[in-house]
């Protein structure tokens, strides 16, 4: 069962993945949370929302995508300013560190696949709660 996020307010997170399942089960736990989610396939369309005006207070991103993998949307964002907090995650082979090249790029948070709901909302409350904490 997914606990509820103990935060004064509502993030808007904006979640990249191309796999459709694990979207939609991550903007439901999101939801479940108290959080709003756009959701989308791939980068580039991510990143298109973005340059149209959209903010975010959190980035979730998968890593191994087509046309554009995490890797290029952390460097992407960061290179805009405009995200202030990515998690990325992925369920590439752990002996390929993709996890680790997205933190050293800028990601403030990295998770391996599969992951539990308890797990995915413990990271993403605790980055939030840092991000809160840094601006206040």
């Amino acid at each position: 069962m997914a606990r509820r996020a103990n935060l004064a307010f509502m993030a808007k997170v904006l979640v990249i993945d191309e796999d459709g399942a694990i979207r939609m089960m991550l903007g439901a736990m999101l939801k479940r949370a108290g959080h709003e989610s756009k959701l989308y396939a791939n980068g580039r369309l991510a990143l298109a929302s973005i340059d149209q005006g959209e903010a975010f207070d959190l980035v979730v991103t998968d890593i191994l995508m087509p046309e554009m993998d995490g890797i290029e949307v952390i460097t992407a964002l960061r290179s805009r300013g405009c995200a202030p907090l990515i998690l990325a995650i992925s369920g590439a082979d752990s002996r390929v560190d993709l996890l680790k090249a997205a933190t050293n790029l800028g990601a403030q948070g990295a998770l391996q696949k599969p992951f539990t709901d308890d797990v995915f909302l413990g990271l993403v409350e605790d980055l939030l709660r840092r991000y809160v904490a840094a601006i206040t």
